[in-house]
This record gives structure tokens, sequence and C-alpha cells, in this order.
């Protein structure tokens, strides 16, 4: 579970929410208003169909899941644990090698393992893993890039809602008890629209794209660790190449750590 992003959303809400509710005259239900509500929503959404396959726009809300769950491996620790199959590999045979990855239950990883296993072509092999990279990099750029038109087309549509109200309220300027509703629908409009952008769609898409960086980055390292794998490379040459990915002071650090549990554990009776 990702606590950054409920964090985030909660905590701006609630300063939303709290100012609203201490500010003077007025409380909440002066500012929820059905109209604005429909007219920025319901443009958001029908403007996203028409952006997009009706597919894609289904698959959003699976896409929504990646924001509250943080399922990607630092990379460091992710390095530190190639490298420990990489040692075992040495010891008993690339044989061995899928049912070492079987653990990091990462359908990547399992792929490539397998093909190193069976001795697949060694581009082959690159070429296989760099469409799977390709392909997941390029359905993560429509998700994210959807939440972030989504994001323009809030603030336009809640613009909308402004002006079917500021024309509703000029309609009526005679009948003083229509004018409220209608200058309710102008300015609530306005704010569904820049709350919901700002505090929702662009950065369900910051997010988006930083889990997708995340998940390249490790993918990569992946790619690199099966590939000196597969040539035989020595345990420096490995070190020295995927060390390159992640941060040196860290690794060293964790490396250490891992070294002093592993002793204290040999010494214990």
């Amino acid at each position: 579970m990702d606590f950054s992003t409920i964090l985030g959303f909660i905590a701006g809400l609630s300063l939303i929410i709290i100012s609203i509710i201490l500010g003077e005259g007025g409380g909440l239900a002066l500012y929820m208003d059905t109209h604005g509500l429909m007219i920025v929503l319901g443009g958001v959404m029908a403007a996203t169909f028409v952006s997009y396959p009706l597919n894609e726009v289904i698959s959003v809300f699976k896409i929504v899941g990646k924001v509250f769950r943080h399922d990607s491996q630092d990379p460091t620790l992710l390095m530190i644990e190639l490298m420990q199959i990489a040692t075992k590999v040495k010891r008993e045979g690339l044989l061995k090698l899928p049912n070492f990855v079987e653990r990091l239950d990462d359908p990547f990883i399992q792929k490539g393992a397998q093909m190193v296993s069976d001795r697949f072509n060694r581009n082959e092999i690159i070429r296989t893993l760099d469409n799977e990279i390709l392909i997941t990099m390029t359905r993560h750029k429509v998700g994210r890039e959807m939440f972030a038109q989504m994001g323009k087309y809030a603030p336009a549509f809640g613009m909308v809602g402004t002006l079917i109200g500021l024309v509703q309220m000029m309609a009526n300027l005679k009948d003083p008890d229509k004018v409220g509703p209608a200058m309710g629908i102008a300015l609530l409009a306005t704010f569904y629209g820049a709350v919901s952008a700002n505090l929702f769609f662009l950065p369900i898409s910051s997010k988006l794209k930083r889990r997708s960086e995340q998940e390249f980055l490790s993918m990569q390292i992946i790619k690199e660790a099966l590939l000196s794998i597969e040539a035989g490379e020595s345990m420096t040459l490995m070190e020295d190449k995927l060390s390159s990915f992640v941060s040196r002071s860290l690794y060293s650090f964790l490396t250490e750590q891992r070294k002093n549990s592993a002793s204290k554990d040999t010494n214990e009776p």
C-alpha cells in the first residue's frame, strides 16, 4: 500500500473541508451542487470517451489501483537479490535458474530466466526482453496520458459550467429567487473543475509516471542481470554493471548489513 498517495488525498480533502467549515456564512451544504458536478465530471468522462478507445477507458479503473499499491521492489534490493541468484546459478548450473527466480513473483524475470535456462540465442533473449519492456512502457504511457488529459478537461468543463450559470443568471435577473442558484452553478463548477484536476487527475498522472519509471529501471536491472548470467560473467563484472543503475552508497550499506546478519546467524550456536 502506498501511504503517501492516501495521505495526500486525505490531507488535501481535509484542508478544503476544514476551510469550508470554518468559513463564515455557510457549511458544506453550500458547496454541494449536483448540476455543477454533472457538468464537470460528466463532461470529463464524455471527452475521455471521445479521446480514447472504450477498452482503454474501461481499463483506467485497473490503472488507478497502481496509484494506491507499491508493488515494485526497491532497485537496490532487487540488485542484491539478483546477485544472490547469480551466485547460486554459478554453483548449481543454469538449469536451476527458473527455480531460483520463482519467489520474486515477476513474470518478466521468469520469462527471461526460462529463456536463459533453455539456452536461447542471446540476440533472441535481448529482443524478447526489449519487446516486453516496450509493451509495458507503452501501456503505462496510455494510462498516465489519460489522467493528464482528464486534468486538462476538468477546468475547461468547470468554465463551461460557469458560462451556463452566468447565462441562466442573466436570463433571470428579474427573478431574485433564480439568480442565486444560477450563480451557485457558475462558481461551484469552476471550483469542482479546479479541485478535481489539481487534487486527483494531475497528481494521479504524475504518480503513474513515477511508477512507470521505477518499473522501467527494475526491468533494465533484471535484463542486464539475466544477460550477465547467460554470458557466465564474473560476479565482480556483473556487480559493476548493475551498480550503475542504483545508489552505490546504499548498495554498499545494504550489502554490508546482510553480510553482518549472515555472519551472526552462522556464529550463533
